[in-house]
């Protein structure tokens, strides 16, 4: 039994076949119940994390080919180009409006994990891992790698805020009254990445159009402030 496990778990195509199982389960569970907390990304990671440990999985061997979902991240992102072409007119009615609120979002993002990591005595290598947090994976773990970070804690920490977005952003909207379709995607794509950005694509072209764009912008601030963040920590 074990062999077979072994020989299962070693073929290049199990990291993905699984990967696409639980998340396909998630979605399943998330349509039969509607609740928020049934998030697919939430379902998926847990199902995947209780599976990996139960079974005593190498993760080398799950991220074999799971590894592949991950280098097709960039290119997703790509995709969301059509509809923010379709959007351009009010991309560009609202242009200084969308670049200020991704640049409070990012700013407020970093000046945060530091007050909070300083004020609870968090070790400098969690700190530096924690700052691309609200950026999309491929940006953050290369950030991560040339400050100092830990890429596993980025990784983490990525997908906690993507989920995170997704599952308080209706109650969060209803306290700052946001309204607008514009700043509903800029902030989801600014916090959540493209976990928030593939439920805003749900609530909508429009929203779902910002929230990849706000990917994009704040991947590119975000990497932007790494030689001011590399002065304060160096």
């Amino acid at each position: 039994m074990h062999n077979v496990l072994h020989l299962l778990t070693n073929n290049v195509f199990f990291g993905v076949m699984i990967t696409l199982a639980a998340y396909a389960a998630g979605k399943m569970i998330y349509k039969k119940t509607g609740l928020p907390i049934m998030n697919p990304f939430l379902i998926a990671m847990l199902a995947l994390m209780a599976l990996i440990l139960i079974l005593q999985i190498p993760l080398e061997n799950y991220m074999k080919g799971a590894g592949s979902l991950e280098m097709m991240l960039p290119v997703s992102i790509i995709l969301l180009a059509l509809p923010l072409y379709r959007q351009r007119g009010r991309l560009k009615s609202h242009r200084l409006a969308i670049l200020a609120g991704i640049t409070a979002g990012v700013a407020t993002c970093l000046i945060s994990t530091i007050i909070l990591c300083k004020l609870f005595g968090i070790d400098e290598a969690l700190l530096l891992s924690l700052l691309p947090r609200s950026i999309t994976t491929p940006l953050g773990l290369l950030m991560v790698e040339n400050i100092g970070g830990i890429g596993g804690i980025t990784m983490i920490a990525i997908v906690f805020n993507g989920v995170s977005g997704v599952l308080f952003y209706a109650p969060v909207y209803a306290l700052f009254r946001i309204h607008h379709p514009v700043a509903k995607g800029i902030a989801m794509g600014t916090t959540s990445h493209a976990i928030g950005t593939a439920k805003a694509l749900e609530m909508g072209e429009l929203i779902g159009a910002m929230s990849g764009l706000a990917i994009v912008v704040a991947g590119l601030i975000t990497v932007a402030a790494y030689p001011l963040i590399n002065l304060i920590f160096n």
